[in-house]
Order: C-alpha cells, then sequence, then structure tokens
C-alpha cells in the first residue's frame, strides 16, 4: 500500500510540475491578441466620402522582446491644412506589460511637434518639443502620475468574446498623447458573428468594426473620417490623395443670409434655420434644420476635466506665457468680466490680425506678432489657464458682415466661472461673445464645411432676442 502511495505522489508532483512549466510557457491571453496583430495593415482615410489620406500601422516584436506599435498618419482634410503624425508605443513583453516608451510627432506647414514619454518609478517623465520655420525651439518638461499597459491598450478587444452578451457596455482605453493623459470611451455591442464584431459609441455617434481576431478593420464616425481596411499599397493611396489648398477662409467658405441681422453684436439669442440650395436635403448632408446660440453662460453638465491642462498647442506655464502675465502684478480678484477683458487686452496687444495667415501654435503666433482667430483663441486659452481658470477653444460659425453678411468658421472661447461657460471672442475684443456665435459639434462643423465649399446651405433668421440694455 506505501509504495503504491508513493507512487501515486511521484506522479502527482510530476503532473503538477508540467502544468507549472506549462502555464509558465504558454502564452497569454495579450499575448495571443499581439500575435493577431503581428505586420502592417493599411486604412484609406475618407471625409465626406472622399479619400483624404492613409493610417498605416505596424506591429512588431523587438529584439528585447517588447511589443512594439506604431501608426503613421497623413492626411489632407477639406477643411484644415493637410498633416502628417507618427506614434509610436512600446511596452514590455512579460507581465503586466507596462508601457516603457512612447513618442508622438506631427508635421505641418507651419509647426513640428514632438512629444515623449519615459517609464520612471512613479509614473512617466514627459517632454513636448515644438519646433518651426520662424520661432525658437522650446521645450517644456513634465510628470504624470498614471500608468498605462498593454492590457488597457487592447481593453476593448479583451472584452469581446463568443460570450460577449449583444447589446451589452465595453470600455476602450486609450493614450493621449498630445494631452498627456488616459481616457475612455464607451461602447455597445450590437452585433456578433463568425465574421467578427460591431460595435456604436453615443460619444460621437461612431461604428467600430473588428474581424474575429478582433482586428479593425473599419471605423466610420458621420461626418468626420471613416477608416477603412484596404489591400492597396501605401503609395498607391498617395497618388490618389487629391491636393488642396485646403483654405478655409471668409472668401472660400461662407453661408449666406436670406435675411441680414440688425444690431448682431447686441444679440442676447439667436435661431438659424438652414435652407438648402442644391439637390441634397439637410438630412442628406447630415444637417440639422435649425441652429442657435445664447450669449447667457451655459452651465456645465458634468465636471470638466483637463481644461487646465498644457498640451502641443497649448503652452501653459511656459516662459513666455508667464512673462506675458507677470505685469499684471498681485492686486484684488478682478471680477469675471474684468479678468476676461484684462486676457483679452494682453491678446490683442500681441497679436494683429491677419487674414489667410495662420501662425500655427501659440508661439509662433507671439514671435510672429499675428495670427487668425484660432491663434487670438489659442493664445487666450493658455493665458487663462496659466492664470488657473478652466478655458477651451470652441470651434463653430459667427457673423460677418464683410465683404457680404453671412455667417463663416470662427473661433473663440469659452471660461468656466462657477460651473458655467462664459463665451469670450478676443479676436472680436467681447469680453461677453454676442449670441451669433455659434458653437458646433465635429460632425455639425465637418458636415457644414462640405456644403459651405460646395455653396449649397444658406440662412435665415428665424427667431432672435436682444440684451435688455441694448436698445
Amino acid at each position: 500500500m506505501l509504495p503504491h502511495m508513493k507512487t501515486s505522489s511521484v506522479a502527482i508532483i510530476a503532473a503538477l510540475g508540467l502544468f507549472w512549466l506549462a502555464t509558465q510557457f504558454a502564452p497569454s491571453e495579450t499575448d495571443h491578441l499581439m500575435s493577431n496583430q503581428l505586420g502592417q495593415r493599411t486604412y484609406e482615410v475618407l471625409q465626406q466620402g472622399q479619400r483624404v489620406g492613409f493610417l498605416r500601422t505596424t506591429t512588431r516584436q523587438t529584439k528585447e522582446r517588447h511589443w512594439e506599435m506604431t501608426q503613421n498618419l497623413q492626411i489632407n482634410m477639406l477643411n484644415a491644412p493637410g498633416y502628417t503624425s507618427t506614434q509610436v508605443m512600446v511596452f514590455s513583453g512579460v507581465p503586466p506589460y507596462e508601457l516603457i516608451s512612447a513618442n508622438f510627432s506631427r508635421q505641418s506647414r507651419a509647426l513640428d511637434q514632438q512629444v515623449t514619454l519615459e517609464k520612471i518609478d512613479s509614473g512617466y517623465s514627459a517632454s513636448i518639443q515644438r519646433s518651426g520655420t520662424t520661432e525658437s525651439d522650446s521645450t517644456d518638461r513634465s510628470t504624470v502620475d498614471w500608468t498605462f499597459t498593454l492590457k488597457d491598450q487592447l481593453s476593448l478587444e479583451r472584452q469581446l468574446t463568443e460570450q460577449t452578451p449583444v447589446g451589452s457596455s465595453v470600455t476602450a482605453k486609450y493614450l493621449d498623447m498630445q494631452q498627456l493623459r488616459v481616457s475612455e470611451r464607451e461602447h455597445t455591442l450590437e452585433r456578433r458573428s463568425p465574421l467578427g464584431f460591431i460595435l456604436t459609441s453615443d460619444e460621437n455617434d461612431s461604428v467600430t468594426e473588428l474581424d474575429i481576431q478582433r482586428r479593425l478593420t473599419r471605423f466610420t464616425a458621420p461626418h468626420q473620417f471613416s477608416f477603412q481596411l484596404t489591400q492597396s499599397h501605401q503609395n498607391t493611396l498617395q497618388h490618389r490623395i487629391a491636393p488642396r489648398a485646403a483654405e478655409w477662409t471668409a472668401k472660400t467658405a461662407v453661408a449666406p443670409l436670406t435675411q441680414d441681422l440688425l444690431h448682431p453684436a447686441k444679440l442676447s439669442t439667436l435661431t438659424l434655420a438652414l435652407n438648402t440650395t442644391g439637390p441634397l436635403s439637410l438630412q442628406q448632408q447630415g444637417l440639422p434644420d435649425t441652429l442657435s446660440a445664447s450669449a447667457s453662460p451655459k452651465r456645465a453638465a458634468v465636471q470638466p476635466a483637463g481644461f487646465l491642462d498644457s498640451s502641443l498647442t497649448l503652452p501653459v506655464g511656459h516662459p513666455q506665457i508667464l512673462a506675458l502675465l507677470a505685469p499684471r502684478g498681485p492686486g484684488d480678484s478682478p471680477s469675471l468680466l474684468s479678468l476676461s477683458q484684462q486676457l483679452i487686452d494682453i491678446t490683442r496687444n500681441q497679436l494683429l490680425y491677419a487674414e489667410n495667415q495662420p501662425a500655427g501654435s501659440v508661439l509662433a503666433s507671439l514671435k510672429k506678432g499675428r495670427g487668425e482667430c484660432v491663434d487670438f483663441a489659442d493664445l487666450f486659452t493658455t493665458l487663462a489657464r496659466t492664470e488657473g481658470i478652466a478655458s477651451r477653444t470652441v470651434y463653430g460659425i459667427a457673423y460677418s458682415a464683410l465683404p457680404s453678411p453671412g455667417f463663416r468658421f470662427h473661433a473663440w472661447n469659452e471660461i468656466l466661472h462657477n460651473d458655467q461657460w462664459h463665451s469670450v471672442d478676443p479676436t472680436w475684443n467681447q469680453s461677453v461673445a454676442d449670441a451669433t456665435h455659434i458653437p458646433l459639434s465635429d460632425q455639425t462643423l465637418a458636415a457644414l464645411a462640405n456644403a459651405m465649399q460646395r455653396e449649397a446651405i444658406a440662412f435665415t433668421p428665424l427667431t432672435w432676442d436682444y440684451r435688455s440694455d441694448a436698445l
């Protein structure tokens, strides 16, 4: 009996040892997902149904057995100057698969920008470098205390299995290099089949399609961009991208009014009806029936996050920005209107408006002493955030009487005070922006840009009101 028991014990111990060895050397779920991603994949980039660029992704294992993921994007948008960008992320090849380093670079006509992350004990060491043809190089350095792993990068893929219920919610995490933070996006699994998975997101009305190996095959956001997997070679796609100046100015992008506005700078509310002037309906163009705005503050729906942060284009806390604010000196806290006007005055003292001459960045605009509305707004945002005031640059349309009455693309600001967003326009010297400033979502902005380029849209004032002290 005892010899038999001894033999059985040895067998059990040997089996356990073999099981331990098998589990140690068996590929993990993370390694399996990454193995499916190995190689290159190329995507066509479409905007409003037109080919505007390509995206190439590459996944490989380095000689150190780390996982390296690269994205190369070349794009020539319909409603903005073109640019190219590259992002490289290197993750450890062993659990917990921490991000070791990351590099993001973006090159455009006016500015080159680069963000670098390197793993340190308490998070990551970050640097933001900017350089241009007309400005001296500048580098900002900081540390971030969050961590990011390959499991985070694959969070969406890891949640999608043959057992994932249709209709369930899944969360995707992604590294936002330009904002130096980890962001999340909620998706709903709409369909699962032997071919793969289809997910939707309410945040941007997007549709994401993955094949059965959980590799991206298509991403679509209405009136923004679509990414479609293609077998075409990169060089072939480059030749297919039609060159375009992409200069969206007051002369080339305007929606005329069927009747002019009286005292537009004194409007407190405004609603415009959209009228199509071509064969396509508003719905077919992705446009709403009306657009409206109010000069009154808007309550912040949720606790804002990230509106004090520095980024590639907003050098918050940069020595040049601190120098502009220094002459204000200590004193009583000014009112919101007074503070807004002070920051507007600083902005306008530094920049002259130059139509069709975008500076490309805050530091470049300070070097040149001029810029367009986006340059004015970005400088104001940077000044306000450096003062500890949550602020953001807003994009949309606004009324302009010259050279003919109509609505044109414009950029201005919103600052947060007492849980409310207050509109400010430094370009037009308005500490309270009038109601002709109509902010637009990315979807509506792109759809309207396409319609304005084709002269297929016009506006009619539907309802309006004036400030009590205006008349």
